[in-house]
């Protein structure tokens, strides 16, 4: 038995989901797909039919449809035993049938999807073994997503302490930037600068008096006065010599 693809789409045609497993590309896919509908008849009395040298075998569930394309030699009694199978993989799943549903969860579906099929051929495996491995895959995918979250949320927080720690040495370095410029303020406040020089208040200028001028010249001259006045009292006086020859 070979399975080209499994497939699930509405009564129009539209693909929701799809699974390749031998020689067929997305489009050729959605293709048959959509002329899959075309194909029933209205009156047909089985689920399967031969188009060219293919096979559709299929189920209906209200307006949804689970389709495999398969070789027209592939044992039919095989497909059949695994479409049922993937109908009730999907009802367990989806709960409710629908189009919202069947995108919701078409990450399990192709789960289920490959644990039933494998390189197009039936793995060896019954609904509740499915069942079973979709709900361990279901553990194991909330363990990873709760193990994913937390090391997003410890990475996030070791960001965050590190935006914490350069806010805090930036604030630091201001406040340092800001002392240094108070104190170099408070020293040029007490002190000249180096390249200064000091300046010399200017002399005053000298200012005359003539009346002052005129009563120090009379005390100058009393002074001169009184040191040239005669000695009063008793003097010793030498002899005149004569000079005259008798």
């Amino acid at each position: 038995m070979v399975i080209i693809s499994a497939a699930i789409c509405d009564k129009n045609g539209i693909l929701f989901i799809g699974r390749q497993f031998q020689g067929i590309t997305t489009n050729e896919l959605r293709e048959q797909v959509r002329n899959f509908p075309k194909l029933i008849s209205p009156t047909q009395q089985h689920t399967f039919i031969d188009h060219e040298n293919q096979r559709y075998i299929y189920t209906p569930i209200d307006n949804i449809y689970i389709v495999l394309i398969t070789s027209k030699n592939s044992n039919i009694i095989e497909d059949l035993e695994v479409l049922r199978i993937l109908k009730n993989v999907l009802s367990d799943i989806c709960q409710q049938i629908s189009e919202e549903s069947i995108k919701k969860n078409s990450f399990e579906i192709l789960l289920a999807i490959d644990d039933i099929i494998s390189a197009g051929l039936r793995e060896s495996t019954t609904t509740s073994q499915v069942q079973t491995a979709l709900e361990m895959e279901s553990s194991e995918e909330k363990i990873h997503l709760m193990l994913t979250k937390a090391r997003e949320n410890e990475a996030k927080e070791q960001a965050k302490k590190h935006q914490m720690e350069m806010e805090r040495k930036r604030q630091e370095e201001l406040a340092q930037k800001r002392n240094q410029k108070q104190s170099k303020a408070i020293d040029n406040a007490f002190k000249l600068p180096q390249n200064e020089e000091k300046v010399n208040p200017a002399p005053k200028p000298e200012v005359i008096n003539e009346n002052l001028s005129t009563q120090s010249q009379s005390q100058v001259t009393q002074k001169s006065n009184v040191k040239q006045a005669p000695k009063k009292g008793m003097q010793l006086t030498k002899k005149k010599e004569s000079t005259s020859f008798e």
